[in-house]
């Protein structure tokens, strides 16, 4: 193998730092593919064995394209991206016989480190994106300098990462951004919710073992009681006999938005779930801007959510008749949309009810037969086929919320009382560092609401006729938040509710740093005008550049480094090391008069000083000197290390 791919040492180990944060949502083909190619390239250092010439590589480059193809289909998001990047990355190394192709590879570095935004904006990222950037700045410099030493490439990787902080800080607060973006790419692994929009029994309780968060929330004032921390996601009013499906066309609604002391003001952290369903305290009265408030009291949001959304919305945790629009007093529509499914549960469902006109007591009854009947509830409920109910009801008598809420609601309706299930989440976990809840999507939750004529819709929690306990303990164990909560933890939890809190502090800044929040900045600067006039964009532009000429300018010239001179140092190394054994160099004393010194007080030094003496004063003195006697001087003084007893 070409000696220039020495060089591809530090590139490889660039390159493998730029992927690493992608390795857990890589196709583990991908990450073999760049531990065969980067490992082959390693021991082709060792042993010479032959670089793939174009054709193969071009055959390579064929298969790994192949094998995304196969592995992604005609998907086309920011996991395609990386893992093009990644395979391409792989066999990148093969081509370093030339500067040109070195430089190329570095690049495209950079650029994969870049890529680590689309996967998280958390502070660990962040920082971490700062090593990969030294580790690939060192590589530049490298690749650049061979002949240097490697400590030498990390401290000006250091210095330029150093100097660059300033002005990666200036253009993040003043470059102009844009209102919508100029285009958007969904985060990798984006997609994951504790409820999809077709609900069925089994569909929540799959999510019970899940601990990674669905939102994060922060309250403007006291924390709601424990009751009341149920978060609506998404309406189910459509009933095909086994799933509930929510309305194809959601229509809306402007509530009344009148002062009341039961407002709960909250700012929701949502991870990306690919839906349009934003979730807030039941039940939201204002929502974000771009969001809609549906029929169903849901939050609509007009695009997808495929990136992490900080929203704030305002909730009305105990409605009233009063707070009701009159598409909410309407009686609604019948929910089925047939009439031959699960036939046992219709004739209990007129059974129970049969001469009891009052709804409430009908409710009441419906829900006294789940607890008179040995019902349990489970977070791993046996699957049912056709006629979920009825085998809920009559065989299995085991279930999750889902199966509770469909059960209730299906009986109700069988009985004219109009119902509907409502998916979201129960509870959250209280960060004691950070003063806000964490809803994690084993927190999934379904409930029931009904239609009073006098209230309009009611919420009821079948779940909890047979599991009082869920409402003070989440489905992992962990206690939902409340006023007598526990406040002993470990070690290893208080650690993790720590570091979770600063990382997300930084997150609230970091992503909610917008164009917004930017017009903020700029107000308080002094510029009233928006970014829509062009003068102010050019304007700060021009101070950007300004200052950073003027940064740029002093620093290069404080801090330039001065001209090192190597015989020079060597010779002080030389007097250095006499010196440690009592042999002082005056002031002004010249080579030849030191030497003598040297021979008169150690004889047993003279003929190793002389030659290093006659070297240095050939190298200073003299017009002309061998090309290597520098490098040889250099290593007579490196070698020489005199003790302070003679003779030894």
């Amino acid at each position: 193998m070409n000696r220039d791919n020495v060089q591809a040492v530090p590139v490889i180990v660039a390159l493998a730092a730029a992927i690493a944060p992608h390795t857990p949502a890589l196709p583990g083909w991908v990450i073999v593919w760049c531990v065969v190619m980067w490992g082959y390239v390693l021991a082709g250092l060792k042993t010479g064995w032959p670089t793939p010439g174009p054709i193969l590589r071009h055959v390579l480059a064929l298969a790994g394209i192949i094998g995304l193809l196969i592995t992604f289909r005609i998907r086309i998001d920011a996991d395609a991206f990386v893992g093009l990047m990644a395979v391409m990355a792989a066999i990148k190394p093969f081509e370093m016989a030339t500067h040109r192709h070195r430089m190329i590879t570095v690049l495209l570095t950079y650029f994969i480190i870049i890529t680590s935004l689309f996967r998280s904006e958390s502070l660990w990222i962040v920082l971490y994106m700062f090593f990969s950037v030294f580790i690939t700045t060192a590589a530049l410099v490298r690749i650049n300098h061979p002949g240097g030493r490697y400590r030498s490439s990390i401290t000006l990787s250091g210095r330029i990462l150093a100097q660059a902080i300033p002005l990666m800080i200036l253009l993040f607060l003043l470059f102009p951004r844009l209102q919508h973006g100029l285009f958007t790419m969904e985060a990798p692994g984006a997609g994951k919710s504790g409820f999809s929009e077709i609900l069925a029994p089994g569909s929540i309780s799959r999510m019970a073992t899940d601990q990674s968060p669905a939102f994060r929330v922060a309250f403007d004032g006291p924390f709601p009681p424990t009751d009341a921390l149920y978060w609506r996601g998404i309406v189910f009013d459509t009933f095909n006999g086994t799933q509930w499906h929510p309305a194809k066309t959601p229509s809306f609604i402007v509530p009344d938005q009148a002062d009341s002391a039961d407002l709960v003001s909250h700012t929701i952290i949502l991870e990306p779930h690919k839906s349009r369903w934003l979730f807030a305290l039941d039940r939201p009265v204002i929502g974000p801007p771009g969001t809609d408030i549906t029929t169903g009291r849901t939050l609509y949001s007009r695009h997808r959510v495929t990136r992490k959304k900080t929203y704030q919305a305002v909730s009305r945790i105990n409605p009233s008749q009063t707070d009701l629009t009159k598409t909410e007093v309407q009686s609604p529509d019948p929910v089925f949309t047939g009439h031959d499914n699960n036939p046992e549960a219709r004739l209990l469902a007129r059974s129970l009810t049969r001469d009891i006109p009052d709804v409430s007591k009908k409710i009441q009854r419906i829900l006294t037969y789940f607890t008179d009947n040995n019902f349990t509830y489970t977070l791993t409920p046996p699957r049912t086929e056709t006629h979920p109910v009825d085998a809920f009801l009559f065989e299995t008598r085991q279930g999750y919320c889902e199966h509770y809420a469909g059960a209730l609601a299906f009986l109700l309706n069988v009985v004219d009382v109009p119902a509907r299930v409502v998916g979201g989440y129960l509870g959250g976990e209280r960060n004691p560092y950070g003063n806000y809840l964490t809803v994690r999507q084993s927190f999934a939750h379904a409930w029931v609401e009904v239609f009073l004529p006098d209230r309009g819709w009611t919420r009821i929690d079948p779940t909890l006729a047979v599991s009082p306990g869920r409402l003070a303990r989440n489905p992992d164990g962990s206690f939902s938040y409340s006023g007598d909560s526990p406040a002993v933890f470990s070690v290893f939890k208080k650690m993790t509710f720590m570091l979770e809190a600063v990382n997300i502090t930084w997150e609230a800044w970091f992503t909610g740093y917008s164009f917004s929040g930017q017009k903020a900045l700029l107000r308080q600067l002094g510029f009233g005008t928006s970014w829509g006039s062009g003068a102010v964009s050019i304007l700060l532009l021009t101070l950007s550049g300004l200052v950073m000429a003027v940064f740029f300018w002093f620093f290069l010239h404080r801090f330039e480094p001065k001209q090192k001179d190597p015989v020079a140092e060597a010779y002080a190394l030389f007097c250095k090391r006499l010196e440690h054994i009592g042999l002082v160099r005056n002031p002004g004393q010249g080579p030849m008069d030191f030497l003598a010194m040297i021979k008169k007080n150690r004889p047993d030094l003279g003929q190793k000083a002389g030659a290093i003496t006659d070297m240095y004063i050939q190298i200073r003195f003299h017009r002309t000197c061998p090309d290597n006697m520098t490098r040889q001087l250099i290593t007579h003084i490196r070698q020489f290390k005199p003790s302070r007893r003679a003779g030894t």
